[in-house]
């Protein structure tokens, strides 16, 4: 096979020359550089955040990396690419925005970009996925899709330890 084929779709797929070859062996720098200004690896880890009553975290790895285009990034999420990062859903709580074994894209919480939506948050060593609202008393209410869980309010304050928000969920995929 022919291995500018595979990287690019470009040229015959089956090349018995070995110029070809080589040819092609000496654009594969000049081709991954070119793969590295156009997607960011983004790191999904290990650990699930519970759409449900909590998942317990006792260690966060990065177990993997998925690529995504950097210029769908800056221009749809607009996000820098090091302030994302990945993890999946665990539970049934945001369903069905938000499915058991989905992948979610997260940005990391940025105080002076508070809005309205779905949030990673730690309560305790608990990793949940809700949908927060930020009340003007300095409150949160916290709200789940699936109207079997009961939402609730926690006081937002300053180095409180009751609940940290871990990021804001922009992007979602799910296997069917």
């Amino acid at each position: 096979v022919n291995p500018m084929w595979l990287l690019t779709g470009e040229g015959p797929m089956f090349s018995d020359e070995g110029a070809a070859e080589a040819a092609a062996r000496r654009r594969l720098p000049q081709i991954m550089h070119q793969l590295d200004q156009r997607y960011v690896l983004l790191p999904l880890y290990g650990v699930q955040g519970s759409a449900g009553s909590g998942q317990i975290v006792e260690q966060e790895e990065v177990e993997d990396h998925l690529a995504f285009k950097r210029e769908w990034i800056t221009r749809e999420l607009r996000a820098k690419p090091d302030t994302l990062l990945l993890i999946y859903v665990h539970g049934e709580s945001m369903v069905p925005t938000l499915n058991p074994g989905d992948v979610i894209l997260m940005e990391r919480y940025d105080q002076n970009r508070v809005s309205d939506g779905i949030y990673a948050i730690r309560m305790g060593n608990a990793l949940l996925v809700k949908r927060l609202q930020f009340l003007p008393n300095g409150e949160l209410l916290v709200t789940s899709d699936n109207t079997a869980y009961k939402p609730f309010q926690v006081k937002l304050d300053e180095g409180t330890e009751e609940i940290q928000i871990i990021g804001r969920v922009v992007w979602a995929g799910r296997r069917f």
